[in-house]
């Protein structure tokens, strides 16, 4: 028994397929199988139109897309985009969608600068400008330039522009400016003949030196009454990482340095003075002396510092000339 031939209204058929229905779509709206739908678009020669993706406003690359234009003679989607670099450009639908063209043309032509400029760059490496070396480039690809990378002469490793270096802006990591900035304040230090209060001592020769603090004063006038060769602020040494240190006085019978510190240094430390001092101990015989050690060295009656200067000011001398003659002189 053959099947009953359904019959269907060809122009709602053809109605629906130029609106861009599908064969799902048209079987529902006809209320046929889908199977029925294809037996019937063959025999009357029809097909449905495949739904493309409308690309215009959307960015690829460098590219938006404007408009859609003619299809090409192969019948492929072609549409009319706008690049960054302001130029207008055809482009196929396949070349957007899989990601073959990205710019009309000018990304192309700066990525073979940057080529260029990166095996140029390369070129470099092993040059040597103040303390820094090149031994490498490093590509920053978000804002697409190159950093050259340096190892500095302490071995420090840093990035920066060529130029930079090259033009004697930039000439080490940062330890040259370090070392400079220590070698200044020391100078300062050890050659400042008028420091905040002015605290002195005097030798046997008759010499007034200059020193920093009450503190030291003291140890100095204690090392003076007992004979005991010595020197005040012997030398500036270079430590690691461009610091430097000066020790206070150096005791020349005993190959020692001494660190005079009224105040411990976990309460108060200005210019990382104890870390200085611990690179210092490394190397050499140097001890650290707080104001209850110079006490008892120096055999005087532990009080508060401030009661010494308290006492001078009502016998109306100046701190230091009370350090120097009321207590030992």
């Amino acid at each position: 028994m053959g099947r009953n031939k359904i019959h269907v209204d060809i122009n709602k058929l053809i109605d629906l397929i130029d609106k861009g229905y599908t064969q799902i779509q048209i079987a529902k709206e006809l209320r046929i199988g889908k199977n029925t739908i294809v037996r019937i678009l063959e025999e009357n020669n029809l097909s449905t139109k495949t739904r493309y993706e409308d690309l215009v406003g959307k960015v690829y690359g460098k590219l938006t897309v404007i408009k859609r234009l003619k299809n090409t003679k192969d019948r492929r989607r072609l549409y009319l985009c706008r690049c960054e670099c302001g130029n207008l450009a055809k482009v196929k639908a396949k070349y957007l969608t899989n990601g073959d063209t990205r710019s009309c043309g000018c990304y192309k032509n700066f990525e073979n600068y940057q080529d260029k400029n990166y095996h140029e760059a390369f070129s470099k490496i092993g040059e040597k400008y103040g303390r820094l070396t090149i031994i490498n480039i490093e590509k920053d690809t978000k804002k697409n330039r190159y950093y050259m990378i340096y190892k500095c002469d302490c071995g420090n490793i840093v990035k920066d522009f060529y130029s930079r270096v090259k033009s004697g802006y930039r000439v080490s990591c940062g330890c040259y400016a370090r070392e400079q900035s220590s070698k200044r304040m020391s100078n300062i230090c050890h050659y400042n003949l008028y420091s905040k209060y002015r605290w002195y001592f005097i030798k046997n020769d008759g010499q007034r030196v200059n020193c920093r603090s009450g503190y030291e004063v003291i140890f100095a006038n204690y090392l003076i009454v007992n004979d005991i060769e010595f020197e005040y602020e012997p030398n500036i040494f270079k430590l690691e990482d461009g610091k430097r240190y000066t020790p206070d006085f150096y005791l020349v019978k005993e190959d020692k340095y001494i660190e005079i510190k009224g105040i411990n240094y976990e309460l108060y430390d200005k210019g990382n003075q104890k870390e200085k001092f611990e690179l210092f101990s490394k190397d050499h015989n140097i001890e650290l002396y707080y104001w209850e050690d110079l006490c008892r060295i120096c055999g005087i009656k532990y009080k508060c510092y401030s009661n010494i200067l308290t006492k001078a000011k009502r016998l109306n001398l100046c701190p230091e000339e009370y350090l120097g003659n009321k207590l030992y002189l």
